[in-house]
């Protein structure tokens, strides 16, 4: 079991979880995604264009259609004597928007999802999460977002070692 093969489980597991839950003023599911948010959409330009216009250096004020999200990143492993290996895998929640409705969605975000976990019964999962659990908003928020995190370790299969041929 790789790393890889759990995030990529996780990511439809809470697409499964989470495509019911309607956030923000816009009332959308959470976007799922992998190591990092997606590149921001950029407006279409003409390219028929002509005019020399000054460069505006700033976006105009617009909706993030990436909020509300959960990101899935690896961060650690460790093989033990056991015959099995911890992974830790981390998650980061965010929704738009400023004030106490943003801050109660990604609260509510990230308990459905640590629900589900532990009423998951983890049978044919790649691997089963064990407790505790760590979870909380960010010290320091973004304006117009609140985002929150959760840390989670599972126990996955290790790789045996095999007798090798002439010698150890």
């Amino acid at each position: 079991m790789t790393p890889e093969l759990l995030m990529e489980h996780l990511e439809q597991y809470l697409q499964e979880i989470t495509k019911n839950i309607l956030l923000g003023d816009h009332k959308t599911p959470p976007n799922i995604y992998k190591v990092d948010l997606p590149a921001l959409a950029t407006p279409e330009y003409d390219e028929g264009e002509t005019d020399i216009k000054p460069i505006n250096s700033t976006l105009p004020k617009q909706r993030d259609e990436r909020f509300p999200f959960i990101i899935i990143a690896f961060s650690d492993a460790e093989d033990n004597e056991e015959g099995f290996q911890t992974l830790q895998v981390d998650f980061v929640f965010g929704c738009e928007g400023g004030g106490r409705d943003a801050y109660m969605d990604v609260l509510h975000l990230i308990e459905t999802v640590r629900m589900a976990f532990l009423r998951e019964t983890y049978d044919g999962w790649p691997a089963r999460l064990t407790l505790p659990i760590h979870r909380g908003l960010n010290q320091e928020q973004v304006v117009d977002c609140w985002m929150g995190y959760m840390s989670t370790t599972w126990e996955a299969p290790s790789i045996v070692q095999e007798v090798w041929k002439n010698g150890f």
